[in-house]
């Protein structure tokens, strides 16, 4: 089975539409995006973002996903909010869910008659102003106290922006992975291999390096997939969040407890793009690269940059 991937999609209106043109080329059996999905409208602050964040949607996304669904019904089209987009414009995918597209976060959802693909869709604290898709990491591990990291902000999923301060009443990401992994045991079965996609890339990789050099991936995520991947049953596990990555660390994967992790980066000018076989996701794996014209380039094994 052929899986599309991307992540990151917010740094240019216009991605969203090329991977879409990308999965007409390559017909995929599903296509992925791992969050970050709104294009990067703050200027005025969250609050000023909702309505954007919400028209897009319903205007530019939807359409889309409706054209693209109407000549390529086989392809199913996975996809959920990340950290940069506004909680409040989710409501307006819901209607959809399990027709035009799959919603991620914390769910398993079967594709084909061999996988399943599960999302989680938070993300560990970051220097910048508390969101909506923002969590503790672990207990011990918070990432609470790391130099810069904000406590701060506003969270959306009322509809209107409302302070928000980051702390253990809403649980941990490391909580909640272990709930996914439990629902992964009870309901996915034994014969079904798994795609998991986080938008946080696991810590401490090559995955995770910011451009100041700065390893700030999530350690609950690396945690899961070191317990829990081989019980899960991982095939491949997909990321973004940290566009830079692969540039900062000179690598778009790693492996860790043995499974293939990709952050395969994102760009203004030139989407890019995860394509594989779920089969056999490292060996199989090409970049995608398609040109502000439209033009859609598939590498050579091993070529990232």
């Amino acid at each position: 089975m052929k899986i599309l991937y991307s992540s990151d999609t917010h740094v240019h209106p216009a991605h969203f539409q090329k991977l879409l043109t990308a999965a007409h080329s390559l017909k995929p059996a599903a296509i992925i995006v791992g969050g970050d999905i709104n294009p990067d409208w703050k200027r005025g602050g969250i609050a000023h973002s909702i309505e954007p964040h919400r028209s897009w949607i319903r205007d530019r996304l939807l359409p889309a996903v409706a054209d693209f669904r109407r000549t390529h019904p086989e392809t199913q089209i996975l996809l959920d909010l990340g950290n940069d987009d506004i909680a409040a414009a989710r409501e307006l995918l819901i209607p959809h869910d399990g027709k035009e597209l799959h919603l991620l976060h914390r769910r398993v959802v079967p594709v084909g008659e061999e996988f399943a693909v599960a999302g989680y869709m938070t993300v560990n604290p970051t220097p910048f102003a508390i969101k909506d898709w923002e969590k503790p990491d672990c207990h011990e591990r918070p990432g609470l106290k790391d130099a810069g990291v904000s406590r701060t902000g506003y969270c959306t999923r009322s509809g209107a922006p409302a302070p928000v301060e980051l702390d253990f009443s809403s649980g941990t990401m490391e909580e909640d992975l272990e709930a996914l992994a439990r629902s992964i045991a009870e309901n996915v079965p034994l014969h079904r291999k798994l795609v998991f996609v986080s938008h946080a890339p696991p810590r401490d990789t090559a995955l995770d390096l910011t451009q100041h050099g700065l390893h700030v991936g999530s350690l609950a995520v690396r945690r899961f997939l070191e317990s829990r991947g081989k019980e899960c049953r991982i095939a491949v596990s997909l990321h973004g969040h940290i566009h830079e990555s692969p540039w900062q660390s000179g690598s778009v994967w790693e492996a860790v407890a043995g499974i293939p992790c990709f952050n395969v980066g994102q760009t203004n000018r030139h989407l890019r793009a995860l394509f594989f076989s779920s089969e056999d996701p490292l060996e199989s794996a090409r970049l995608i690269v398609v040109e502000p014209s439209g033009e859609v380039g598939v590498r050579d094994r091993g070529v990232w940059f």
